[in-house]
C-alpha cells in the first residue's frame, strides 16, 4: 500500500505549510483537499518523516510509468485515502460517526482488487441513500444497496464483489467491465451463478440487459484485461470463432506454445500485447522478446496467419477489420 498522509498528519510530523509547497516539487504529491501521497524515497534528509516507511519497505513506491497506468494509480490511492478515513471514522468512537457511506462501482472494485483495463473516472465512488451528487474529486449515488450485498473491509463498508461487477457493468462499457468478470471468474473468486443470482436481487433493474451480456461475454480461461478487452471488440465487430488460450505442442522447440486466441477453420492467430509491452523501460527481457520471435515463427511455419494487436490498437479500428478480412477470406475459399 502506498504512503498516505492528510495535512495535519505532516504537520504533527514537524513541517509547516511552506515546507509541504516544497516537498510537493520532491517527493509529495497533492491527491486532494488536505490529502497527499509520499511518491518516492528522496535525497533530501529533512524530508525522511514522510518517507522513512518506504525506505523501511513498510509502504510501496508509488510508480509513475508516464501512461494510461498512472491515471488508474492515481485514483487507486485517492479510494485508499478514503477508505483509511472511513475506516478511522469508524473505529474511533471519540468522533461523531459519519454519514451511512458504501463503496461502489470503480472504488469498490479497486478494493476488491478487480483489474481496471483503462481510466474511465478519476473520482472516488459511493453510495450514500438519498443523494446523487458529483463533487470535484467524489461521486455519490442515491441507491439502495441491500444488506446482503455489502460487506465491511477494515472497517469500512464496500459493495460484495459480485454486486460490484454488476454495478460497474450497468454502468460503464463492456471493455470495463469484462475483464473484470473474467479476472474473478478467472481466480475462483465467484461464479457467473452467483452473479446473476445478485442481479436478480437489486432493487435497481436499470441495464440489466447490458448486465447480462456483460456476464455472457465473460470467459475464465482469458488470463488478462487486454484479452478480455479484445473480445469485447471481437463482439462489437462481429468477429466469431476465435477460441481463447489454445496449445500446441512445438517439438522443434520442445516446449507447448499458447497462444492468446485461434480461429481453427481460418488457420488464424491473434496475439494481444498488453500495456506493459507498450512502452519502452517495461523489463522484458531480449532473451524473452527472442523467445517470442521463434515461438511466432513457428506457428507461421505450421500454416498459421499471426495477427498482433498492441494495447493501442485495442482502441482503433484497422485490426479488427484485418481479422475480419482474414476470416471471410477463408470462407470465400471454402464456398
Amino acid at each position: 500500500m502506498y504512503k498516505l498522509l492528510s495535512t495535519e498528519d505532516i504537520v504533527r510530523l514537524g513541517f509547516n505549510h511552506g515546507d509541504i509547497r516544497r516537498a510537493r516539487k520532491c517527493c509529495l504529491r497533492r491527491l486532494s483537499r488536505g490529502t497527499y501521497l509520499v511518491r518516492r524515497v528522496c535525497e533530501q534528509d529533512f524530508h525522511r518523516p514522510l518517507w522513512a516507511s518506504i525506505d523501511e519497505q513498510i509502504h510501496q513506491v508509488f510508480i509513475e510509468h508516464g501512461d494510461i497506468r498512472d491515471e488508474i494509480n492515481d485514483l487507486n490511492a485517492s479510494v485508499m485515502a478514503h477508505f483509511a478515513q472511513r475506516s478511522d471514522q469508524r473505529t474511533d468512537v471519540a468522533k461523531t460517526s459519519p454519514p451511512a457511506e458504501v463503496f461502489s462501482h470503480i472504488s469498490a472494485a479497486l478494493i476488491h482488487n478487480l483489474p481496471i483495463s483503462h481510466p474511465v473516472t478519476h473520482q472516488v465512488e459511493v453510495v450514500r441513500p438519498g443523494t446523487n451528487r458529483k463533487f470535484k474529486s467524489i461521486h455519490v449515488r442515491g441507491s439502495l444497496i441491500p444488506k446482503a450485498h455489502r460487506t465491511t473491509i477494515d472497517g469500512a463498508e464496500v459493495t460484495t464483489l459480485e454486486r460490484t461487477l454488476i454495478d460497474v457493468a450497468r454502468s460503464y462499457n463492456l471493455d470495463v467491465s469484462v475483464p473484470m468478470i473474467d479476472d474473478a471468474l478467472h481466480r475462483k473468486l465467484t461464479t457467473t451463478q452467483k452473479i446473476l443470482a445478485t442481479l436478480a436481487q437489486c432493487l435497481e433493474k436499470r441495464n440489466a440487459a447490458k448486465v447480462r451480456l456483460a456476464v455472457d461475454l465473460a470467459d475464465s480461461r482469458r488470463e488478462s484485461p487486454a484479452e478480455a478487452v479484445a473480445a469485447v471488440r471481437f463482439y462489437e465487430h462481429g468477429i466469431t470463432g476465435l477460441e481463447p488460450q489454445v496449445t500446441f505442442r512445438a517439438d522443434s522447440l520442445n516446449r507447448e506454445i499458447r497462444v492468446d486466441f485461434c480461429h481453427r477453420q481460418a488457420r488464424l492467430i491473434v496475439e494481444i500485447d498488453g500495456i506493459g509491452k507498450l512502452y519502452l523501460g517495461s523489463g522484458v527481457p531480449r532473451q524473452e522478446l527472442e523467445e517470442e520471435r521463434r515461438r511466432e515463427q513457428w506457428l507461421r511455419d505450421q500454416g498459421w496467419q499471426v495477427i498482433r494487436i498492441s494495447w493501442n490498437e485495442l482502441f482503433q479500428e484497422a485490426k479488427f477489420y484485418d481479422i475480419l478480412r482474414a476470416i471471410r477470406a477463408t470462407q470465400n475459399a471454402t464456398a
